[in-house]
């Protein structure tokens, strides 16, 4: 059995990890805001929106992969492709709605939010992650109330950060809010998640 002692380096080695996945993502996603890459030529820019892409797939499933571990108290384990595959999908999806329908974007956060839960806890069909709602619905509603708050707030930071911070500081300060909000909310909905299993198999019936 794993005692405090024992988990405490784990703990400290997972936030570690979600941290420098924040700040690494940061960096990255703020070195495509250096001006002058708007201008180049076609090949490069799509080669840089590429990578940026590649950056934010990668930050997301780390970041979900170390929230499990900071949310159950233990080693981080080991990344599986199907998280990778997940955080694709949700990056994608994300960015195509936030420019067709950006108000429905909170949504998708909480959707989001259940599929890389699932998906970092080993579940090939990461859409399972929603039975959340059933299992705990007053606390998914309030969780998912949060994510919302999160989302407004964060629009207004982008805001201010395009509108007195240009260029590469912009972009990092805009994304580090970015990645530090969404490993808190990982965290938060691990937690919930976790907690939603247990009480559900509390309550099941003895065969």
């Amino acid at each position: 059995m794993t005692t405090a002692t024992e988990r405490r380096p784990s703990l400290a080695r997972a936030w570690l990890v979600l941290l420098a996945a924040v700040v690494v993502g940061a960096l990255l996603q703020g070195a495509s805001a250096v001006p002058g890459l708007g201008t180049a030529a076609a090949g490069w820019f799509a080669a840089q929106v590429v990578a940026s892409v590649v950056v934010l797939v990668a930050e997301v499933a780390v970041l979900a992969w170390a929230a499990r571990a900071i949310a159950l108290r233990s080693a981080l384990g080991r990344l599986t492709a199907t998280l990778v595959a997940w955080s694709a999908i949700v990056v994608v999806v994300t960015a195509a709605v936030a420019v067709v329908l950006p108000f429905a974007v909170p949504l998708v956060l909480v959707v989001a939010l259940c599929l890389l839960v699932e998906a970092a806890a080993g579940g090939r069909n990461a859409l399972r992650g929603l039975r959340v709602f059933r299992r705990t619905p007053l606390r998914a509603v309030l969780s998912a109330l949060v994510v919302v708050v999160a989302a407004a707030l964060s629009w207004v930071v982008a805001l201010v950060a395009g509108f007195f911070l240009t260029g590469a500081l912009g972009g990092a300060v805009t994304w580090l809010w970015f990645g530090a909000v969404a490993g808190l909310l990982l965290v938060r909905w691990t937690r919930l998640a976790v907690r939603a299993r247990a009480r559900e198999a509390h309550t099941a019936p003895m065969p």
